[in-house]
Formats: C-alpha cells, structure tokens, sequence
C-alpha cells in the first residue's frame, strides 16, 4: 500500500487508504516513513503551526509525507501550508523544546472523529533516534 521507497508524490488510491489505516497502523507509517525519508512534516497557519488544544493539554499534528498533511488541511477545512522539517532538526531541537513545554504528538491524524495516538516527545525521540 504505503510506498517502500521515498516518494514526492502519492497517488490518490495511496492516500485513501492511508487515511483509513487504524490509529496504531497511522503511528507507525509516521515513525517508518519518517525514518527513510529523513523529514517530517507540520502545518503552519497564519499564526504559527496548528495545534489542539484541550483539557489543558497542548498537541501538535505530525505527518509522514506532505501529500498525507494536505489531506488532513483539506478534510478539515484548515487554512495552513505544509512544511517539512528535517528528521535531525525535528529530534535536536523541536522535540526536546515540546517535551519541555509539555506539547504532545498527534501521530498523522485524519478527521476530528477518528481515533488518534498521541505519543509524548521523549518516547517519539527515542522511536525515532533509535534507529
């Protein structure tokens, strides 16, 4: 299904099925595809990256693939840009920032309905440096 190499655009049969995948299936194609391609990718709106926030709790979306992030802006009607950071910046400098901050990790969520794994950014550095 999910390419095996790295791939600058996915096809619309990819993307379908990648945002059916479970929730458990969406946290590791993040943390697979995250670690060959070497990036990850974010959405900056007008004022600063998206973020949801509830219940005191701070949690910034990540995606695997730019292609799997628009979707996401477009199933819910978000006005943004995708932008990908690279996988040394990302584990070096955001992520021990967001674990200071107590931000959390939404693992390529799709729609406000669907279930989400959210990882905390310690456990998603040691995913992600690990290997």
């Amino acid at each position: 299904m999910f390419p095996e190499t790295i791939s600058e655009k996915l096809n619309d049969t990819v993307i379908a099925q990648a945002m059916k995948l479970s929730a458990e299936e969406r946290q590791e194609l993040v943390i697979s595809y995250v670690l060959k391609a070497k990036e990850i990718w974010l959405v900056q709106g007008a004022e600063g990256f998206v973020m949801f926030e509830s219940d005191e709790k701070v949690q910034l979306p990540v995606f695997p693939h730019r292609d799997l992030a628009q979707s996401f802006v477009t199933a819910n009607g978000i006005t943004g840009d995708c932008v990908n950071l690279s996988l040394d910046e990302f584990t070096e400098t955001w992520l021990p920032g967001l674990q200071k901050n107590g931000v959390e990790l939404v693992m390529f969520p799709t729609t406000s309905d669907v279930e989400n794994l959210v990882m905390e950014a310690d456990d998603l550095a040691a995913e992600l440096i690990a290997d």
